[in-house]
């Protein structure tokens, strides 16, 4: 890009002169020739003051000069403006993406809008719905009956089992796993197990992202339901018939057991683990791996196994810590108890 046209963009202040065009983003550490960074925090200074990228977005207030070659584009907040330019670049970096790719195979009965781009090695089965502008990267599979809206991306070696229903503007990451059974059995009294089948499906409302590697499963019965907006990261396991709320997120390796209905704008920390069963209720923070055996009903930040508010847990961790020296006075007291 040209500067003329990040300014556009961005709508900053042009300081200094280049005649170099920027082609690419990088932090401010690390960024160089031909690089476009953001100065926001006093911390960095030092990497402002050394930096060789071509373009700095810096605050409206700033005072100092560039240096020769280089430009400082003045904005009154300099993060949200290169995230507008980071969101730029990923829409342009993604119109080459079209068309079918010949390996891939499409069952006669799915009806794939005339847009959507499917890559190397790919499945889509019996009765598939893929709306507009959706993208499915190579090796993905999409089994029968299955619905994806419009703007989705799929990336590589997704497996979504049939019935899946995925809504618009989703982000789906490599080798998750959506709609896989229920870990659902009857334990007999030779204690075999007996399968109970998973008839259910899973349903992803619009705007979820799911991190690489986490897993999903179906429904019993009904469905397992993640509500619109919400963020899940890699490695998580949500169980059958879960039903997670609008606008929650989840860090990663996080283990939400069956039958759990999480509320809106939750916050599960990494590790985290909610036992079967529960209710976890509106905006309520779990920090990272802490262990919820009941349900929390209140909102607030709770940590532990179990968890508890998170003041009150930091004023036992407090005491415990002391129990060392409060040993040796309790001791002393006793030896001197003993004298008299």
């Amino acid at each position: 890009m040209k500067i003329n046209e990040i300014i556009e963009l961005t709508r900053a202040e042009l300081i200094g002169n280049t005649t170099q065009d920027i082609c690419s983003l990088n932090r401010i550490e690390y960024a160089g020739i031909g690089e476009i960074t953001f100065y926001a925090k006093e911390k960095y200074l030092t990497y402002l003051q050394t930096s060789n990228a071509t373009a700095i977005l810096v605050p409206s207030d700033w005072k100092d000069s560039p240096k020769e070659n280089q430009v400082f584009l003045k904005v009154p907040d300099p993060y949200g403006a290169f995230l507008q330019l980071v969101l730029f670049f990923d829409s342009r970096r993604k119109r080459d993406l079209q068309g079918i790719h010949s390996t891939a195979i499409i069952e006669s009965s799915a009806q794939l809008s005339d847009n959507v781009f499917i890559g190397s090695n790919c499945y889509i089965g019996d009765n598939v719905i893929i709306g507009e502008n959706t993208i499915i990267y190579s090796n993905s599979v999409i089994e029968r009956n299955s619905f994806i809206g419009n703007n989705t991306i799929i990336y590589p070696n997704v497996s979504i089992y049939e019935d899946t229903k995925i809504g618009d503007r989703c982000i789906i990451h490599s080798g998750a796993v959506i709609g896989s059974d229920g870990f659902g059995f009857i334990e007999n009294s030779d204690k075999s197990f007996t399968k109970i089948p998973q008839i259910g499906n899973v349903v992803i409302e619009d705007e979820v992202e799911i991190g690489a590697n986490t897993t999903i499963d179906r429904a019993f019965v009904g469905s397992t339901i993640i509500r619109k907006g919400t963020k899940l990261d890699n490695l998580i396991q949500i169980a059958h018939n879960d039903d997670i709320g609008e606008n929650t997120a989840m860090a990663a390796q996080v283990g939400v057991s069956g039958t759990v209905k999480i509320g809106n704008r939750v916050r599960l920390g990494g590790q985290a683990g909610i036992a079967g069963h529960l209710e976890i209720g509106d905006d309520v923070i779990i920090l990272a791996q802490s262990g919820v055996p009941s349900s929390i009903t209140q909102p607030g930040v709770y940590v532990g196994s179990p968890p508890r508010n998170k003041m009150h847990a930091f004023k036992i961790e407090a005491v415990i810590n002391n129990l060392p020296e409060m040993y040796k006075d309790i001791k002393r007291i006793k030896n001197k108890l003993e004298l008299d």
